[in-house]
């Protein structure tokens, strides 16, 4: 008799889990829409369609590139509740943190605080250091400068 009770308690579990969608997903990129932060996913167990997936929960952002491997995380296991926890590859990455914001993308790096870039600030630094005339010695290297510059604004933008 307990043989069959055992039997009928793993089925029963067997059934329950069966009816339990998962919490994590998953997907291949597809289209993504930059101005709501969402893109469109397509399972890939089960080609079912995810729509308005957010590229991040607001600190952090991911722009994965188009048929990139993803992993969804799926809230109250609702397909309609759906964001991107990883992906493969990325166009781009923005971090914020208050008044802090990080872009990377494929044209170098973008750090700003306070609407104040970094590229700005270490051009306008490297364009004072080139404006010292020195009266005694040598005086600044401004080739040298304006190489330095350069080099900054193709990492910075």
């Amino acid at each position: 008799m307990s043989r069959k009770l055992d039997e009928f308690v793993r089925l029963m579990k067997q059934s329950q889990k069966a009816i339990v969608k998962p919490q994590m997903v998953w997907a291949k990129a597809g289209a993504v829409n930059l101005e709501k932060n969402t893109m469109v996913a397509t399972g890939v167990v089960d080609d079912l369609e995810y729509y308005d997936v957010l590229l991040g929960l607001g600190h952090i952002n991911k722009v994965p590139n188009n048929g990139a491997l993803c992993l969804l995380g799926v809230i109250g296991n609702h397909s309609g509740f759906t964001f991107l926890i990883e992906a493969e590859s990325v166009q781009a990455m923005q971090i914020k943190s208050n008044e802090t914001d990080l872009i990377i993308d494929e044209n170098g790096y973008q750090i700003t605080k306070a609407n104040e870039s970094l590229t700005t600030i270490l051009n306008e630094f490297i364009d004072e250091v080139l404006k010292i005339v020195v009266i005694q010695g040598q005086s600044v290297n401004v080739p040298a400068l304006t190489a330095i510059k350069q080099r900054l604004n193709t990492v910075l933008k």
